[in-house]
């Protein structure tokens, strides 16, 4: 097997994509960072967790991404070890001019957002009850914080549903 990778500009990968050929491609970058945008099909493996070379058919043509190339070029490196046919995307995402897609995983407003902002918000106002009287501040606080714990080990938080029904997801 060879030790080489092979570096693809965006024209190069797109041809390839267009061909539909049998190509995975590993986006190296943080879950955070994939999620907000990676080119559609691709799977991120963050090389950040590369402790042992990931497991890729051999069959495969691999196409390394990161956010300017040079992790991506690291990543390829390694996999070239084990790996024939390894490409390094030249640029990372800061040369993708295709489309992306982006995960709507835990989205800006999301209902579990606004029930702890909520929650947090409630909790601030009994600050100023604990310094009237710190018995009345304590117990307030304390029911709250056992009605949360209740609700969730039940898993029917009203607040939750309110929310929800409201249109958040």
């Amino acid at each position: 097997m060879g030790a080489t990778y092979t570096d693809l500009s965006f024209h190069e990968l797109q041809a390839k994509l267009n061909k539909r050929e049998n190509l995975k491609i590993i986006d190296v970058r943080t879950a955070k960072s994939f999620e907000r945008g990676h080119i559609q099909g691709a799977i991120n493996i963050p090389y950040s967790s590369w402790s042992r070379i990931p497991k890729v058919p051999t069959n495969e043509e691999v196409v390394i991404i990161c956010y300017v190339g040079m992790a991506s070029q690291k990543a390829s490196e390694r996999l070239a070890q084990s790996h024939e046919k390894v490409y390094n995307f030249k640029g990372g995402m800061a040369q993708w001019h295709g489309e992306i897609e982006t995960e709507n995983i835990g989205g800006k407003w999301s209902a579990e957002r606004i029930y702890n902002l909520v929650l947090g918000f409630v909790l601030l106002l009994t600050l100023p009850i604990s310094y009237l009287s710190p018995w009345w501040g304590i117990r307030f606080s304390s029911s709250i914080a056992l009605g949360v714990l209740l609700f969730g080990a039940m898993n029917h938080n009203i607040i939750t549903r309110f929310i929800r029904s409201c249109g958040f997801k």
